[in-house]
């Protein structure tokens, strides 16, 4: 059996950094990454060289080429290839998630902030975002639109239902304004969200009994206000017995 030949690029150790165009549909750089990484340098030396094209569009390694230019490098090991047309924006943001699906420095957020180029459904809700950054974590929100999140570091999600997402992120933002993310917190907010499709079947009418039973919750202290164990399995006992009285 023949072994199949894998495409190949080209090392060159000393790759001159003012060559280098650094990746418009890339992740924010985070300087404090880069600082972090000096130090790394410093004491191990380059253990593995940045990915560009061979028009020198950095693919991989944005925050090594920024701490080298804190060390005041000219040059940089890099690992050049020629099958990627970094001029097609999309082919460059495909080699770049390829290389960071894994990467477990790429949030949320920067998925969604550069598939939102390509995808509406994803620019929909990186502008939700924007609008509701104070009140809802990025993965909350994420989940009150999308319900693949199997899909989501591939840009293939698709909003599951627009206006109900809405009416969740509306809803979840008024109680977090009245009572705080103290009161208001993320994980009882994710709980909340998948029992609004996975039990009431996203049912506008049942869920407006919830979040009222959420409000109520908030302003007596519940004792399983902000319980990770109990608050959802309080919730499914105060959809059914709210079920059963219709």
């Amino acid at each position: 059996m023949n072994t199949q030949e894998i495409k190949r690029g080209e090392y060159n150790a000393y790759y001159p950094i003012s060559e280098l165009k650094m990746a418009s549909v890339n992740r924010d750089t985070v300087i404090k990454h880069a600082e972090n990484f000096k130090s790394k340098l410093n004491e191990y030396g380059w253990m593995m060289p940045i990915v560009v094209s061979s028009k020198g569009d950095v693919i991989e390694g944005h925050h090594r080429i920024e701490s080298a230019k804190l060390l005041k490098q000219k040059t940089i090991p890099a690992y050049v290839i020629q099958w990627v047309d970094t001029s097609i924006q999309k082919q460059h943001l495909d080699a770049i998630i390829g290389l960071n699906n894994s990467n477990k420095n790429w949030t949320k957020l920067d998925y969604l902030k550069a598939y939102a180029r390509y995808n509406n459904d994803y620019k929909f809700v990186y502008n939700q975002y924007l609008k509701n950054q104070n009140n809802l974590s990025i993965g909350n929100l994420i989940n009150c639109y999308f319900r693949t999140p199997s899909d989501f570091k591939k840009g293939k999600c698709i909003i599951k239902d627009k206006d109900f997402g809405k009416y969740l992120v509306l809803n979840i933002s008024k109680l977090v304004k009245k009572h705080t993310t103290k009161k208001i917190q993320a994980y009882c907010v994710r709980e909340l969200i998948n029992v609004a499709y996975y039990k009431t079947e996203m049912n506008k009418e049942t869920m407006s009994y919830l979040f009222m039973y959420y409000d109520r919750m908030a302003i007596k202290e519940h004792k399983h206000l902000t319980s990770i164990v109990d608050f959802r399995k309080h919730i499914e006992c105060v959809l059914t017995e709210y079920n059963e009285s219709k």
